[in-house]
């Protein structure tokens, strides 16, 4: 299309005719969502027929945004009179010619079995069906699907082996493009995958996913395992970035054929960005030949700034085209008011004024009881769909979801898959947890704190609307994949912190689900002279990329070089660069273990020559203060040279002190003397021995609570090695929350401070004491504790023989037994394969102590022996057959 003839879609979208009856259709639809009867609005036949043929030019153009335009505008016609046959026709055309035929199939009476079932005319069926077939790809061992022009496009880059960076909205299907990709691939013949992922919450649903594409065509990890010699099976690795670390430092893994990092704006983010950064690094760094695949959402000029990091170079797959379109709104309460004001804001640019009728007075509730005005603005609603309420908090979350009320229409068909997961909560957390108490009403909750197979059984009954209405909490901005008809938001923060205008834009990038619909809505919720709708709704700022080690330099460079040869107690002295020392300990480990990663981030930082030179002279003195071998030191990037320095010479002293020579089952006894040996202790109080010296040393108790509130709630080193103990000993959640009931019993005032003013706690201590043990087990023990004895081990293996690495291989291990939370060797063979603790405790006593194949034995597992959830659950993974009751 040349200039001119691109300037007629342009001009076609700012015809006043057009742009009229776009915003009444639009109005139209909000209103036909509201519960009460209200009057719909009358466009003539005249202006739809003209608004259509201008929507069908529009469509033609090369700009997304009025493609965007254009598909929305179909849907919109179509869903003004959905019986109408010309409507529906004309929807088709005007969505396949601006490349979403994907969205088509909601559209009836149009293509079935593979054919149109009625003719569009000579000229318009060659067309269409030219569009269909360039868009219909044939996905090995899945049949037939239908991509967007965007999911074509991007399909064809990264089949051609190129390295991509993608920045594309949440609903844009480019994570189903990618796993398709990786599935294609490791079908095709024995390969290798690594998919990285920003949190522990998305492994699972990612590893399941996996499992149930290649079934028993690939090994699917999501923890590192190393690959055995002679397997002919794929394997795909699916792991955080911080579980990458060990995968990097096996020198016999067979060469990626593919590396996908996603959520790649993580680099951004405080503390945990520079694992990100120095994930990717390492990645490019060890497999070079590999193709590398980065996603995220709403990234301008996403390829810059991962070229400069990787020095790949890389296809730019950015889009702002989507499949479904969303209906924005801010609804403004007013003082003692029925009334409502709305606002809603077309993709024309226009805003639409006007006002709703309420059920009750709402003004007040939103400003101090925001949970009841969400529940009493739904029933102002239609609810026939699915609907997520976005929290700031996991306090927040439980206590509003308590007050939303039963979807009308909740269906009583996966009723029995509720009861089993109510019978699971019971026992795993407690009797008296909330969520127990909400999903009797047909809602949940959904946040961080949930165990793991609670929080996959509730996205499992989300995706099958068995739950209708979900509280969540910033899970959504991490890539969780939980779309929604509605979402509402009444605080947009995290925690007491606003959200930016990128984690708004990717928060409500959620509404809108393909599965079931051609649109989502976004409800703005808010009070009058405290608006804050329209300026997060109609902002289209994209965030540009810049790693967190680059940002702190540029912005506390002084600083920097002030503590680069600092101890951690000098600059924790300091309050406000007591956040410098996590970076200043990865500037410090770069510069002496990575000169080539440390001349690139510098370089990017773009900080003065003579900074530079300053900070390079005291990071030199650093360099010469180490003993400890730099390939040691790189298997460690995140903690601070200085102290692992310190440690490497305590053990090196004497490394056989340092080493449990006990089983972890044995009898444990009362608190040894002060004079008994450290070989005469038992596990117990070896691990206790151990964990005490590395507090020493690495101030373990300190970064544990960091960020407590209530004098309850702090973790003594003492506390956190009887929990991890436990933890590794079987024991479930619900034996911790029993043990915080009891302390918070016996002391309740050190309970009384609250982290939220919604929360009302302490009418509801189970769900306080569910959220503190959540905490304290996946940051506190299987992160923290785990970091450090990950480096007791690799310092000890050093100072060690391979013989010793032989004899010691169990005690060695202690780190993967903290983090996956069993010293039983068979519960962690299971748990490597991507299996939920809580299954794999139970699966113990049947599996056989002496076992070949443990995915051979789990196909022949009769799973009849467990719970239908359970059951169910492994099922679904693929590593178990069906099998009949």
């Amino acid at each position: 299309m040349n200039r001119d003839t691109e300037a007629l879609p342009l001009e076609a979208s700012k015809d006043e005719g057009f742009v009229e009856t776009y915003d009444n259709l639009l109005k139209n639809l909000f209103l036909s969502k509201q519960a009460g009867e209200t009057d719909g609005i009358f466009i003539p036949h005249q202006k739809l027929q003209h608004a259509t043929w201008l929507a069908s030019i529009i469509s033609l153009s090369k700009s997304e945004t009025l493609k965007n335009l254009a598909n929305s505008f179909g849907a919109l016609l179509h869903l003004y009179a959905p019986n109408n046959p010309a409507y529906q026709k004309a929807c088709y055309i005007i969505q396949s010619r601006s490349g979403n035929l994907l969205s088509s199939k909601h559209i009836p009476n149009i293509f079935e079995n593979g054919k149109y079932l009625n003719s569009f005319g000579a000229l318009l069926d060659l067309e269409l069906g030219t569009t269909r077939g360039r868009l219909t790809h044939r996905l090995e061992g899945a049949g037939e699907f239908v991509f967007t022009d965007y999911q074509a496009k991007l399909w064809a880059a990264i089949r051609s082996g190129a390295n991509v960076a993608i920045s594309a909205p949440t609903s844009a299907g480019k994570s189903f493009i990618i796993r398709r990709y990786i599935v294609e691939k490791l079908r095709a013949s024995p390969e290798t995958a690594i998919f990285v992922v920003p949190t522990k919450a998305l492994i699972n649903q990612v590893s399941m996913d996996f499992k149930s594409d290649l079934k028993d065509r690939a090994h699917v990890y999501t923890t590192y395992r190393p690959q055995d010699d002679g397997d002919e099976k794929s394997t795909v690795y699916v792991l955080t970035p911080e579980r990458c670390n060990k995968l990097l430092q096996d020198k016999t893994i067979r060469p990626p054929r593919v590396i996908f990092i996603d959520e790649i704006h993580n680099l951004e983010a405080e503390g945990r960005g520079m694992v990100f950064e120095n994930c990717l690094y390492g990645l490019v760094a060890r497999f070079p030949q590999s193709q590398f695949i980065f996603a995220g959402p709403f990234i301008e000029d996403i390829v810059t700034p991962l070229k400069e990091l990787s020095g790949l170079e890389l296809i730019d797959e950015t889009t702002v085209a989507t499949p479904v379109f969303q209906v924005k709104a801010a609804i403004t309460f007013l003082s003692r008011s029925y009334s409502a004001e709305y606002r809603i804001f077309s993709q024309t640019g226009n805003v639409i004024f006007g006002e709703t009728i309420l059920n009750k007075r709402l003004f007040s509730k939103a400003k101090s009881k925001k949970g009841q005005a969400i529940a009493a603005f739904l029933g102002n609603l239609k609810q026939d769909e699915s609907c997520i309420v976005f929290a700031p908090g996991k306090a927040t979350a439980e206590k509003w979801a308590l007050e939303l009320p039963r979807p009308t229409n909740s269906s009583q068909e996966h009723e029995d898959a509720i009861e089993e997961l109510i019978d699971f909560l019971a026992d795993e957390i407690h009797p008296d947890y909330s969520l127990i108490r909400t999903l009797r009403n047909g809602v949940a909750f959904h946040h961080a704190g949930l165990p793991d197979i609670a929080r996959i059984e509730i996205e499992e009954l989300y995706s099958k609307e068995a739950i209708r209405s979900l509280v969540c909490t910033s899970t959504l901005l991490q890539g969780v994949n939980l779309p929604a008809d509605k979402l509402i938001v009444i605080s947009p923060k995290n925690d007491s912190t606003p959200l930016t205008p990128f984690e708004f834009k990717n928060l409500i990038g959620r509404a809108g689900r393909i599965s079931t619909n051609l649109y989502g809505e976004v409800y703005c919720l808010e009070v009058k002279d405290e608006e804050w709708g329209e300026e997060k709704l109609t902002n289209h700022d994209k965030t540009k990329i810049k790693t967190n080690t680059t940002a702190i330099l540029q912005t506390h460079t002084d600083s920097v070089i002030r503590f680069a040869t600092a101890t951690r107690n000098e600059i924790f002295e300091n309050q406000d660069n007591g956040k410098l020392y996590t970076t200043i300990c990865y500037l410090r480990h770069l510069f002496v273990s990575d000169k080539n990663h440390f001349d690139r981030l510098l370089g990017t930082s773009q900080i003065r020559s003579d900074q530079r030179e300053e900070l390079e002279e005291k990071l030199s003195q650093v360099k010469d203060q180490l003993s400890i071998p730099m390939e040691l030191l790189r298997q460690n990037p995140y903690v601070d040279p200085l102290l692992q320095n310190q440690l490497y010479l305590e053990i090196k002293e004497d490394p056989f002190s340092w080493i449990p020579t006990n089983h972890p089952n044995t009898r444990r006894l009362p608190p040894a003397p002060d004079d008994i040996s450290f070989k005469n202790q038992n596990f117990y109080q070896q691990f206790d021995d151990i964990a005490r010296r590395l507090d020493r040393i690495f101030h373990i108790e300190k970064e544990v609570n960091s960020k407590f509130t209530n004098p309850g709630e702090y973790v003594s080193i003492g506390t956190l090695v009887y929990d991890a103990y436990q933890w590794m000993s079987g024991k479930s959640h619900r034996f911790f929350i029993d043990k915080f009931l009891n302390k918070l019993s016996q002391n309740p005032d050190d309970f009384s401070r609250e982290e939220d003013t919604e929360s009302e706690s302490k009418k509801r201590p189970v769900d306080k004491a569910a959220r503190h043990v959540t905490k304290n087990i996946s940051s506190n023990i299987t992160f923290k504790l785990v970091k450090y004895f990950s480096l007791w081990s690799d310092i000890t293996k050093a100072c060690t023989s391979e013989a010793d690495h032989e004899e010691y291989a169990y005690a060695l291990s202690l780190p993967s037994m903290i983090e996956l939370g069993s010293y039983d060797p068979r519960v962690l063979e299971l748990m490597s394969l991507g299996i939920n603790r809580s299954i794999a405790l139970k699966l113990r006593k049947d599996l056989p102590k002496a076992v070949d194949n443990v995915e051979v034995w789990l196909q022949n597992f009769n799973t009849t022996k467990l719970s239908p959830l359970l059951r169910r659950y492994l099922e679904r993974s693929g590593l178990t057959k069906k099998h009949d009751e």
